[in-house]
């Protein structure tokens, strides 16, 4: 499975990250909830037939490969950022307590108040 896109030999660097994880995670539905967009979008971005802009994608694919420093955790990947930010609240960790309020107001996460203005 060398070639997963349709974008030829040069495609751009977020559609080589987005076929990377199509090939590590097994499907294109396994990597589209690691990014958070649906299975569709993956396979029109592959074909290279996405039919609107595509740089609020190339931005959410990107952010998932990038390093974060949580004040919590440390240094974690994006997709470990995104792995935290949607796992339940459990009041008796307090791990979880932590990384509950750090993440709501965490400047990444899309449903921050600091964010509420997109």
């Amino acid at each position: 499975m060398n070639n997963v896109s349709a974008w030829g030999d040069n495609p751009p660097e977020f559609i080589r990250v987005l076929a990377q994880l199509v090939r590590e995670t097994g499907s294109k539905k396994a990597a589209a909830a690691c990014i958070g967009i649906d299975r569709a979008s993956v396979s029109t971005l592959l074909a290279n037939k996405y039919p609107a802009n595509i740089r609020r994608m190339e931005q959410k694919i990107m952010a998932y490969r990038t390093a974060v420093e949580c004040p919590i955790l440390g240094t974690i990947d994006s997709g470990e950022c995104q792995k935290q930010r949607q796992m339940p609240f459990i009041s008796s960790n307090p791990q979880r307590i932590a990384l509950y309020r750090a993440c709501r107001s965490c400047p990444r996460n899309p449903e921050s108040q600091e964010n509420s203005h997109d």
